[in-house]
This record gives C-alpha cells, sequence and structure tokens, in this order.
C-alpha cells in the first residue's frame, strides 16, 4: 500500500459517519498528496472506501486493510516478535499475565569470563559477549502492587526482589538467533511470592531463593543488603551508592556511554529458560528504564567476590533508575536448534 493511500485510509478512520469528497481531498493536499482525486479512485476500485449521497467512508475491506497495516507496523517495532513454530502456553492465563511497577532499581553490571558463565547455562544457551566479557547484571528492586493485568492495585503485592540476570542467545529450529536474559540466581523477601513464583512455568526458571532485603534512602545515598536464609547461600550483599545521575561511564568502564550499553544490556525483555526440549520465553513490556549512571560508594557481592564466577569478575558500571512499569506477555516456547 502507497503512503498516499495509507494517508486517506488513516483521515477516514478519523470520520466514522464519513466525509465530504472536498474536505478530504483538502486535508489530503495538506499532507502532502498531489493527487488525491487519483488516490481516492483508486481506493474506490480496490473495495476499500465507499461513497453514499456526497460522503466517503471506509468499507469493511478498508478497515480490515487498516488493522493489516496497523499489525505489520506493531510487529516490526516488536522487540520480542512470535517466530514461526513459536507457541503461547501460559500456564495460568488469567493470573500469570501480571503486571506491576519499579519503584527503584539498581543494577550492577558485572564483566565475567564467558567459559565461567557458560558453565552454568543450560544448551542451548550461550553467552552474549562484548567487548570480550560476557555480562551478568545484578538486577535489585522494589515492586509495587504486582498482581494480575485488569485487577486494581490494593489487591497487588510489594515487594523486593534481586535477579543475577546473564546475557545469552541461542538459535532455534529454524537457524535465526534470539537474544534475552538467563537468570542464574533470584531472591525475594516475600515467602509467599517465592513459593507461587516456583510453582508456576513462568517462574519456575528464576527459582527463587528467599533473603531478608533492605532498600533504604537517606538523602543521594541508597543502601541495599540482602541477607539469604540458610537454604539459599552464597548471595550476600551490601551496597551504599551516590545516586546523583550521570550520563558518562565510571573511569575504567568498557562502555563509552549509556547509549553504547544500552542495547546489550538494557534492551533486554526476554526471559529465557530451558526445558523438555524447548526453550521458554517470557517477555516483559515495560516503559523505557531512562536509568543513569551512579557510583558505589561500598560494595560487597558474595557471588562475584566468593562464588562461580569469582575469578575473572569485575564491576564494570552502576546504573539506578526509578519508576518504571511493565506487565508480562503470556509465556511462549519453541523448539531450538539441534
Amino acid at each position: 500500500m502507497s503512503p498516499e493511500s495509507l494517508a486517506a485510509l488513516v483521515a477516514l478512520a478519523a470520520e466514522p459517519l464519513g466525509e465530504s469528497e472536498a474536505s478530504l481531498r483538502q486535508r489530503l493536499t495538506d499532507a502532502g498528496v498531489t493527487d488525491a482525486g487519483a488516490v481516492l479512485r483508486g481506493l474506490a476500485r480496490a473495495g476499500l472506501v465507499r461513497v453514499e449521497g456526497r460522503l466517503w467512508s471506509l468499507s469493511p475491506a478498508g478497515h480490515e486493510a487498516l488493522r493489516a497495516v496497523h499489525a505489520a507496523i506493531e510487529g516490526a517495532h516488536d522487540p520480542s516478535p512470535t517466530t514461526p513454530g513459536m507457541e503461547e502456553c501460559p500456564s495460568v492465563p488469567w493470573l500469570t499475565q501480571v503486571q506491576t511497577h519499579w519503584v527503584e532499581a539498581v543494577s550492577l553490571n558485572y564483566a565475567v569470563e564467558p567459559k565461567r558463565l557458560a558453565r552454568l547455562l543450560p544448551a542451548p544457551l550461550e553467552p552474549e559477549v562484548f567487548h570480550g566479557s560476557a555480562w551478568v547484571q545484578v538486577l535489585m528492586s522494589s515492586l509495587r502492587d504486582m498482581r494480575p493485568q485488569g485487577m486494581i492495585p490494593l489487591l497487588g503485592v510489594c515487594f523486593y526482589q534481586v535477579s543475577y540476570r546473564a546475557a545469552v542467545r541461542y538459535r532455534n529450529a529454524n537457524g535465526d538467533w534470539r537474544r534475552g536474559g538467563y537468570f542464574v540466581r533470584s531472591e525475594t523477601n516475600d515467602p509467599v511470592m517465592r513459593r507461587v513464583g516456583n510453582a508456576l512455568k513462568e517462574f519456575k526458571f528464576h527459582e527463587f531463593g528467599e533473603a531478608h532485603m533492605v532498600m533504604a534512602r537517606e538523602g543521594d545515598l541508597l543502601t541495599t543488603t540482602v541477607d539469604p536464609e540458610p537454604g539459599f547461600p552464597g548471595g550476600r550483599l551490601v551496597g551504599v551508592f551516590d545516586t546523583r545521575p550521570s550520563t558518562r561511564p565510571p573511569a575504567g568502564s568498557v562502555w563509552r556511554g549509556l547509549e553504547e550499553l544500552h542495547e546489550p544490556l538494557v534492551e533486554c525483555y526476554d526471559a529465557l529458560g530451558v526445558a523438555e526440549g524447548y526453550v521458554y520465553v517470557l517477555t516483559i513490556d515495560r516503559e523505557p528504564w531512562n536509568a543513569r549512571f551512579v557510583t558505589p560508594v561500598q560494595l560487597y557481592c558474595e557471588y562475584f567476590d566468593e562464588g562461580p564466577l569469582a575469578p575473572g569478575s569485575r564491576l564494570d558500571s552502576v546504573l539506578h533508575l526509578t519508576e518504571c512499569a511493565y506487565r508480562w506477555r503470556p509465556l511462549r516456547r519453541e523448539r531450538y536448534a539441534r
């Protein structure tokens, strides 16, 4: 469909009761269409518009054509499109399509040795490598009003969560690469959320542990602590961050700025898990992070200082963000290349 024809369909869609030809031609001319009459005649021959008396309006076929164009545009901008052979498989559709709000969060961006991270990943996942390193983000967040979509916020749950998200990729059965995040470790401070989450397919790849957590602010200083229960050792974390924002990366960072870091570490919408010959894909639609670099004043992260990625791991930078809404899409899965 030509841009001129699309402009005419959009103009008529805004006038459900119809529009006179003179008015419609003038609107199209004002929009830069050089021969509005020819465009309208072409749409009429194609059955996409109709004329009743002196008024032009969309035909049912015109409405369908406009919806198809809208779907194509939406698909072209979808950060996680459905590929051929991918299927939806939500465990409880009304319950597991949730929405929530990140009140505040920090992202500790660690560069790690690709071979060490690869040992923690199930096949077919493999580390994505940027600037010679694999990457794991420690995302600690304060979540507000998590609830099934459509329910009022009053019925939501507020809690803390920390997730260790590795940047990974895999090749699907069609031979196409798909990127996402794999959680090598996760904790929450809410025992009910932990039990419910670990019982659902949408959460089971987190394997939530339980921990005492605090996120406390005093002026520009944000203090975060994670103290796991005895059954989930290795995840102690204590950090104090000066949250005065900066668009410049810290000295020693491999990233030249927020824009370069954005696609590898921020534009990650798919959480991935592997089971039963499938890669499961849980996509999150969210508002922009609008994150900024901040300065760690004090930081101890047991997982990287003493854990499985400790040799060769290095804190590259810390991001801070506030007020970000997100919602889940239905869980999907697809076969992967053997």
